[in-house]
């Protein structure tokens, strides 16, 4: 399919913002899915290690010494702007319509008159 784009610069310019953001999308979905890996991970070495002290203080041997976790080294990244488009709606002000009287009240006011 022919990379179609518009002649017009507002369109061309909402495009590329357009692909910014889906970008700026899919980076921060990859970077959940990797954090959710490595919590997983981590959460599975700690059942792990509850798992064998329990197991082998049932079998009266001497519960394996727990390991430290390993620092990671922090990567320094650029910070990202993001620009997010914030859409404050007002909550419309509701006026309460004064009670109108009944209509055999007008009536017997009409005929008095």
């Amino acid at each position: 399919m022919p990379d179609l784009i518009s002649s017009t610069s507002y369109v061309r310019k909402r495009i590329e913002e357009l692909r910014e953001r889906k970008r700026l999308a899919r980076d921060v979905e990859a970077a959940l899915e990797e954090k959710k890996v490595k919590d997983a991970e981590e959460k599975k070495q700690k059942s792990d290690a509850r798992i064998a002290a329990k197991l082998a203080r049932l079998s009266g041997a001497e519960a394996p010494a727990a390991k430290a976790p390993e620092p990671e080294e922090v990567k320094a990244e650029e910070p990202v702007e993001v620009q997010e488009e914030i859409a404050v709606e007002e909550e419309p002000v509701i006026k309460k319509a004064p009670k109108k009287s009944s209509a055999k009240k007008q009536t017997e006011q009409t005929e008095e008159e």
